[in-house]
């Protein structure tokens, strides 16, 4: 969705017009007066752009020589990275190539970040995502478009058995949510909750729908590896998952425009989704593992249901009922 109004250009001098930036634009991208803006000709239509500006950085140190968990370990850079720090000094306890390789890994699963060993007893990670070119409203649809494509791939697998093919394409989908979800939680750390809130995102509302869908998409994963060790495929259940997958980008755009109508429509859905499920289980037709697909589903509704209860507490809040 494009935000759109109409301003009104106005006379500077003897020959120069003028037109007032949104506010609230301004704010989020930290454009003040006497920054620059580079302006692009497309067409008849101007395309605005700030420079980046050289921001103070966000340095911290970790110690890792007092990390002994592996699990603890591998957790500092993606950690650090959400938390909004732009550049990360590791002080290892020893320069093993397992180490390295490790810390190596964790920064490839982000977008923007770069490992820099100069040798010695420190690595730094620097993070070169500029937070003003990241439209969080963007993001937060493609990170349910992306969910929406793993329900169907899911679905897939339950339609036809697993496949090389699936399986590479379930893993692909799942690496780059990791990257988004990454970024999105970056963004709302590094912004204070004030500046989306004037473009009418609820932050909470916004983490809260990130960590829920995390938890669907760890149990999608699920049905995956329980696909591997085979099953009795089910086209009932794969419709059931496609109808699933058909919902889940709607729950992003209700997340950004926050409504009771659209979140009623998405909870109608859900519920006739839950009730073929209910039928399915009933009918003794299912198998054990597709029961246990079965009871999966019945969680990814459960999940969705709770945003959508969210996102309805959150347009009573805002008179938000269109």
């Amino acid at each position: 969705m494009v935000d759109v109004e109409i301003r009104k250009v106005q006379r500077l001098g003897a020959s120069s017009l003028i037109v007032t930036l949104p506010h609230s634009w301004a704010k989020r991208v930290n454009l003040k007066p006497g920054d620059s803006v580079m302006i692009a000709v497309e067409g008849v239509s101007l395309k605005l752009t700030p420079i980046s500006k050289n921001l103070s950085s966000k340095p911290v140190i970790v110690d890792m020589t007092g990390l002994r968990d592996p699990r603890v370990r591998s957790l500092v850079i993606p950690c650090f990275y959400i938390l909004g720090y732009d550049e990360v000094d590791i002080k290892l306890s020893e320069r093993s190539a397992e180490t390295l390789s490790s810390l190596k890994s964790a920064s490839s699963r982000l977008t923007g970040l770069e490992i820099v060993d100069l040798g010695g007893d420190i690595v730094t990670a620097k993070i070169l995502l500029d937070p003003a070119k990241v439209d969080l409203r963007v993001s937060i649809r493609s990170m349910t478009i992306l969910t929406s494509s793993i329900v169907k791939a899911v679905a897939r697998v339950v339609r036809e058995g697993l496949s090389e093919d699936i399986e590479s394409e379930v893993r692909s989908l799942g690496e780059e949510l990791y990257k988004l979800r990454s970024i999105i939680e970056r963004q709302i750390h590094i912004y204070p909750q004030t500046i989306y809130r004037e473009e009418g995102v609820n932050s909470i509302l916004a983490l809260t729908a990130l960590t829920l869908l995390s938890l669907m998409d760890a149990l999608l994963i699920d049905i995956v590896e329980i696909a591997r060790h085979g099953f009795k495929t089910s086209r009932e259940l794969s419709q059931i998952l496609d109808n699933l997958g058909g919902v889940v980008p709607l729950i992003g755009s209700a997340v950004v425009n926050p409504s009771i109508r659209r979140s009623l429509e998405i909870l109608d859905s859900l519920q006739h989704i839950q009730g073929r499920v209910v039928e399915l289980v009933k009918s003794g037709a299912l198998d054990g593992v597709q029961y246990v697909i079965a009871t999966r589903i019945m969680d990814f509704v459960k999940i969705l249901q709770v945003i959508c209860y969210a996102i309805t507490c959150v347009g009573l809040s805002t008179g938000e009922h269109g």
